[in-house]
Parts: structure tokens; sequence; C-alpha cells
């Protein structure tokens, strides 16, 4: 039986592509070219218009493509191509290990080849399994203890420039999700993308994805941090002269960096497959999401309803560790929750889903709702640390948001 067919033809019936973006179904999977075009396709029109195509539309597209009426769950089609793809690897690496052996006589070789079958399982998510016997290897964790002692600062995972966030995470680590709540209009957005700032300064690859800015307002504040520069005056083209010397040189820098830095709004990926898709083709070693809440949920068809954010936020922590990167998700406060003006874990809007699918709740607020130039982030909730609180310049005229530090004093 052709599972591969099926289970294209059940996610194209279902138009959702959400679950088998989240089990990691890839190009690969599909030994059929016919059905490998047809997924193919299939990513691309969700990424560009963020849907997948409806019947109609592939059969304009494949008029001989035939999509079968399928009974059967996607969760029973998918491990079914995964028995049927690992048996597929597994028989050709040992046939080609034991041809190596029987005509050349050469060890070596049959071993890397059966070190290449296996690399191939994991590569394409065919060998992903998660039971662990807690006996063994017990000198790879001690040498593992052993390195993060070593590592700077104590961190094990990816720097973001602010100690206190970095304490709360130990870094940004590989299935970590983040989440930063605030009152509109705080300040937010701001916080995530110059945390993205510092982990692309890193040397690591983020993906900000905006659904409260478009690119073009996302580009021109991240020009303003980079370059430290006045906001204002660079989206109104009366930047200083030092300004623009400054803003010139980081221009022809960034033209020169390696590692990407990539901004997508919010009609790349509006849903979670959408998501998903995006983490596939741009490879981030850190994804942010700004304004998570404004998200429609695929298994509900909502959006911004307790149901459909406590789908949303499940999924992208399962996101988070399918794709063994950390997601860093932003949402707003209830102003009518909070207390005296103070952003609290009571306070997070619609759905208390945020705080329990959550490694790590930061909280930012104004110090004084008389002053504009400082702000509050708090630690709210997190398995490496108690509740903090740190003060940070907030400094749009000379592009500045950082911690304050004694030398700010």
């Amino acid at each position: 039986m052709n599972y591969e067919h099926l289970l294209i033809s059940r996610a194209l019936s279902e138009r959702s592509l959400s679950y088998l973006l989240e089990r990691g179904v890839s190009d690969q999977w599909f030994s059929n070219e016919d059905d490998k075009r047809v997924w193919t396709f299939a990513k691309s029109h969700l990424t560009n218009y963020g849907e997948v195509p409806s019947l109609d539309v592939i059969k304009a597209n494949f008029p001989t493509y035939v999509v079968a009426t399928v009974a059967d769950s996607l969760d029973f089609l998918v491990d079914e191509v995964v028995k049927t793809q690992r048996t597929g690897i597994i028989n050709t690496a040992i046939r080609n290990a034991i041809e190596e052996i029987e005509k050349f006589g050469n060890h070596e070789n049959a071993v890397s080849i059966l070190q290449k079958g296996f690399s191939h399982l994991d590569d394409n998510g065919f060998s992903a399994i998660s039971d662990i016997d807690i006996t063994q290897n017990t000198e790879v964790r001690w040498e593992e203890y052993l390195e993060r002692k070593n590592l700077p600062n104590g961190l094990r995972g990816i720097p973001t420039g602010f100690p206190t966030i970095d304490q709360a995470t130990s870094g940004l680590q590989p299935g970590q999700l983040v989440v930063i709540v605030a009152p509109p209009k705080t300040g937010k957005s701001t916080l995530a993308l110059q945390m993205a700032h510092n982990v692309h300064s890193s040397g690591k690859v983020p993906v900000f994805q905006s659904f409260e800015m478009s690119n073009q307002e996302q580009l021109t504040r991240y020009d303003a941090m980079r370059s430290r520069i006045s906001h204002h005056r660079l989206t109104t083209g009366t930047l200083t002269t030092e300004e623009e010397t400054r803003y010139q040189g980081k221009l022809r820098g960034m033209a020169m960096l390696q590692h990407k830095f990539w901004l997508t709004d919010s009609s790349a990926a509006s849903v979670i497959s959408g998501i998903a898709n995006k983490i596939q083709q741009l490879q981030p070693d850190v994804l942010f999401i700004d304004g998570v809440y404004l998200m429609l949920d695929e298994q509900s068809g909502e959006a911004n309803t307790a149901l459909a954010l406590t789908n949303i936020t499940r999924s992208m922590k399962r996101l988070a560790q399918k794709f063994q990167i950390p997601i860093v998700i932003t949402t707003q406060t209830l102003r009518w929750k909070m207390h005296k003006g103070n952003v609290t874990v009571d306070s997070i809007g619609y759905s208390s889903s945020f705080l329990q699918d959550a490694d790590v709740v930061f909280g930012l607020q104004q110090e004084d709702e008389n002053v504009d130039d400082t702000r509050l982030l708090k630690v709210l909730a997190s398995r490496n640390s108690g509740p903090l609180e740190v003060s940070l310049v907030w400094a749009w005229d000379t592009g500045e948001f950082r911690e304050i530090s004694g030398d700010d004093m």
C-alpha cells in the first residue's frame, strides 16, 4: 500500500499541513516523484498565501494527479511511512555493506556505509526515538557536565545580550519556549528584536516573524538599533552627519556577514503549519514570533480565543522540541487584570497556556508612567531562577536597549 500517497491525500483533503510539518515531514519522505511535486507545491502555496491549496487548485496544476479518499488518521499514516522508510534505508545499507565485504573485503568501507545509512535515518526524522535508559552512558553525562562547567558565564545555550534573561534561561536552548508578556505599546516587540540582534551578533541565525509590524517597520527599527542612531530621524530622513556616517558603515558591515538574519511578516505564515514550513526552509538557530495572540488556530479555526491560544502555545512548544531550536514568543497582558500597572503571570491575556507551556516567562512594563526612557524587566516564571527584576535603558533616540549596569548609576 502506498502510504506516502495516502498521507499527502489526507493532508490535502483537510487543507492542513500543520501536523505533518510538526512531525518533520520533508521532501525526502516521498519516493514517488508525483507525490513529491504535489507536496512541494502545497508547501510553497502555504508560504505564499498562508493556506494549503484547495483540491481544485491541485487539480488545475496537476491534472492527472488523483487525491485519494482516506479514512485512516494522519498519525497512523505518518507512522506507516516512517516504518516503510526505515525498512528501506536499513535494508539498503546492510545489503551494500555486505556487498562491500564480499566483493572487496573492505570492512572499513562497510562500516562507513552503515554509518551513512543510520545518519540518513537521523537526517530525515526516521529514527527519532526519545526513550532513554538512565543507567546507560553515565560517562558521557559526566563529560557533558565538565563541558557545561567550562562554558563562558555558565551558559549552556545562546546568549541574548541581557544578563537577567540569560540567567533565567541559561542561554536560549534547543526545545525551549520563552514568553515575553507586556501591556500594549510597552515595547515587547522592541525587546524581542533587540534579543534577535544580540543573537545574530553572537554568530547565530535568527528568524523574526512579526504579526504586529510590517517588514519595513522591523527593518528600520533594526537598523536604528544596530547603528545606535535615532529611529525617528532615520524614518524621517533627518539623520545627523555623524549618524549618517555610522549608519552607512553598519550597512556596509552587514553586507559582508556570512550568517543570515531573516525578517518575515504575517503574510508569510499566520498558522502553525506555515511557521513549521519557515523553520524547514530557513533553518534558524532561534525563532522569534512577535504577537502570537494574533495567529489563527488551524485546529479550531478561531483566533484570539482561549481554545485557539491553548492550541497555538502547545503547538509552539512541540515545534521547539521537534526542530530542537529555542522559540521566543510575545503576547499581551490584559490591563484590567494588572494591579497598579504591574505585570504578573495572572495578567497574561486570553489563556493560561502561556504559563503552562513556557519554560520561562518574562514580563515587561514601564517603571514610571511619567518616564519613557527606562523599562522594568521581570522574571515571572523560570526553572533556573526565582523572581527577578532589572531596569533597562530604553532610548529610541540613541538606539540603546539594554540592562542598566553599575556604570550607568
